[in-house]
């Protein structure tokens, strides 16, 4: 599974790449597949083995003018039944502009969460922070949490750890 970020360049590709997954064993773990944006649709229900299509964004608010994002309702009418986010590139990592602060977060978080869907919420720190050890990092994931424990539902919130280095 995982995090095919903007990958594959080809359609055609893609049943390859279901293929693969769908020839594993997932009877004793979760999978998760999130898709680029525009192959969510396409993979949505070609999963035979219990693997799950993860869109790898939504938006914080429904439907209306948010050009380029997906709302959970459109996402949930496509019988899809969870999302990734906080990616560390919708972080704002490697110099990308910061799309997802940690309150943005908090809020996709409860949209999700309030829809009756499940989340793949993202956490990480970048090298810098690595860098300086052990405590730094747990600072960091403090911070980065801090505004969502009330909605750590082990149940619907899977914490992905997801370091940029």
């Amino acid at each position: 599974g995982g995090n095919w970020k903007c990958n594959p360049e080809k359609t055609s590709a893609l049943d390859g790449l279901i293929a693969n997954i769908n020839a594993c064993d997932t009877s004793k773990c979760e999978v998760y597949v999130c898709p680029s944006p525009l192959h969510v649709a396409y993979c949505a229900d070609k999963f035979t083995n219990g693997a799950k299509v993860t869109p790898q964004n939504c938006n914080f608010k429904g439907c209306g003018a948010f050009t380029g994002e997906m709302a959970v309702e459109q996402i949930k009418d496509m019988g899809i039944s969870q999302v990734l986010i906080g990616h560390s590139e919708r972080r704002g990592e490697f110099g990308i502009f910061p799309m997802d602060d940690n309150t943005t977060l908090a809020t996709k978080l409860k949209y999700i969460l309030d829809a009756d869907m499940s989340c793949v919420f993202c956490v990480g720190e970048p090298k810098e922070i690595r860098e300086k050890g052990l405590d730094a990092v747990i600072a960091e994931m403090d911070v980065q949490l801090t505004q969502v424990y009330s909605l750590l539902d082990p149940a619907k919130v899977v914490i992905a750890y997801e370091p940029v280095w």
